[in-house]
């Protein structure tokens, strides 16, 4: 195994995947019970809102932190490295502090106005308490698997689940009584505790304060004005800061639209629904099937490939910066076959038992069609995922959002012109989306073995 740190990397992340998902499973039973349905609803109300002012806040720096730690320690340019690291922690702290007051002050109005419902202003102003720690974290563990430390990674996630779930229930017993807001704000406040406690294990495990001991020794110090060395230190930050902002700003753009299109999604596809002549009630409750029951299917491998895109955007920078371009190709070809075999495993499955797996999860056998639907997208969700990370690794991430662009506009007009027909109906939307996966997979993988093969 230490002959193989992709592998070990890989496997790190899928025991910590594990134990989250169990955590989280267990997590979501105890918060029905305990907080109840309505509770529930605020902070579902509000968690969009908190995804958005993380990624705001990040601008997806710590992906390009990775790619450009990984590049510039295997050409040995470990000086341009740690630039690049003092860089990125500058400009997401800076972005961090300016997203946590606007959403302060935007607070009043995405309670009353957008979200319609007042009592989500409590929630919208402790909503601060988890977007700064969920942000800095990036800094410490982009830097470390730039350096292929996934302990980081892995640790953390477990750490934030551990730490989360007793505080949460904590303070719904101590806050028994009180009201549905007050249930709402435990679950804030524990995913604000929980995002802290991964911020000091990442701080921790991931190496940043050993940078003095690795950093190379200046030469002779040369006699230089401050006004000028401050001049060409800015110079060169500037630079550092438009190479990592080449590389994070499409990624941004693209996880902005992915938002931007699932807000459309929640009132295209029940309209759709309705214009297929399905009643409102049960549009609603289709709509549940699809994104509450069928898609977390689907997504449930990814615990097996998600780990390894994870590390492959490294291990290829690595090897692709240090001129070992075989190994490049030989790791994308593993695993690319792996998140292909697991696709297609899936695949048989929700094709030989469509009804017994939905049975076994939500005792739901009704939904056996959209398994099997499902199940087409398998194969392309999971190399699409790989593929995905190659193009971080290469430094092509633009390519990623232009193959975004036009997926997203697809898959948005498959579900609009599917959806209503009276024979597909739910059915016609997650066809769109087996689409998006398929055409994403051809596009990005054409495009991986383009680069790969150069």
């Amino acid at each position: 195994m230490r002959r193989r740190p992709l592998l070990r990397s890989a496997l790190m992340l899928m025991v910590a995947g594990a134990v989250t998902r169990a955590i989280g499973t267990l997590y979501r039973i105890l918060v029905v019970r305990w907080a109840g349905p309505e509770a529930l609803g605020l902070f579902q109300m509000v968690l969009p809102v908190y995804r958005m002012a993380s990624t705001v806040a990040t601008l997806r720096l710590p992906v390009a932190l990775t790619q450009m730690t990984a590049d510039g320690l295997a050409r040995g340019q470990a000086e341009q490295v740690f630039r690049a690291r003092r860089v990125a922690a500058a400009m997401i702290v800076g972005m961090t502090a300016l997203t946590a007051v606007g959403l302060l002050g935007a607070a009043p109005f995405l309670a009353h106005r957008y979200l319609t419902d007042p009592r989500t202003l409590p929630l919208l102003l402790l909503l601060p308490l988890a977007v700064v720690p969920s942000a800095l974290t990036g800094i410490f563990r982009g830097w470390a698997e730039g350096r292929q430390n996934m302990v980081s990674t892995a640790t953390g996630q477990v750490v934030e689940q551990l730490v989360r779930v007793p505080v949460v229930l904590a303070l719904l017993s101590l806050w028994s009584g009180r009201g549905v807001e007050h249930a709402a704000a435990a679950l804030v406040v524990g995913l604000g505790v929980g995002e802290t406690a991964g911020l000091l294990t990442a701080m921790a495990l991931s190496g940043w304060w050993a940078w003095r001991r690795l950093r190379p020794r200046a030469g002779a110090p040369v006699v230089e004005r401050p006004f000028r060395r401050a001049v060409r230190r800015i110079r060169r930050d500037l630079h550092v800061a438009r190479s990592l902002l080449s590389l994070s700003v499409p990624l941004w753009v693209a996880t902005m639209i992915n938002t931007a299109a699932q807000l459309i999604n929640v009132g295209l596809i029940p309209r759709r629904l309705l214009v297929a002549g399905v009643p409102l009630a049960q549009a609603t409750e289709m709509y549940g099937q699809l994104t509450g029951m069928v898609l977390p299917l689907l997504y449930m491998p990814m615990l097996v490939v998600f780990p390894v895109g994870t590390v492959l955007t490294p291990a290829i920078a690595d090897a692709w910066a240090s001129g070992q371009r075989a190994r490049a190709c030989r790791r994308f070809y593993l695993a690319t076959a792996g998140a292909l075999g697991v696709g297609l495993a899936t695949a048989a499955v929700f094709h030989a038992f469509p009804e017994a797996v939905p049975r076994l999860l939500y005792d739901a056998p009704e939904i056996s069609p959209l398994v099997r639907v499902a199940g087409w997208a398998a194969p392309f969700a999971f190399t699409a995922n790989v593929f995905a990370s190659v193009l971080y690794a290469l430094g092509k991430t633009d390519r990623v959002l232009y193959t975004f662009l036009l997926t997203t506009a697809v898959r948005l007009g498959l579900t609009y012109q599917l959806t209503a027909d009276p024979r597909l109906g739910i059915a016609g939307a997650l066809w769109a989306v087996t689409v998006d996966y398929a055409l994403t997979a051809a596009v990005n993988g054409w495009a991986c073995l383009r680069w790969l093969r150069r």
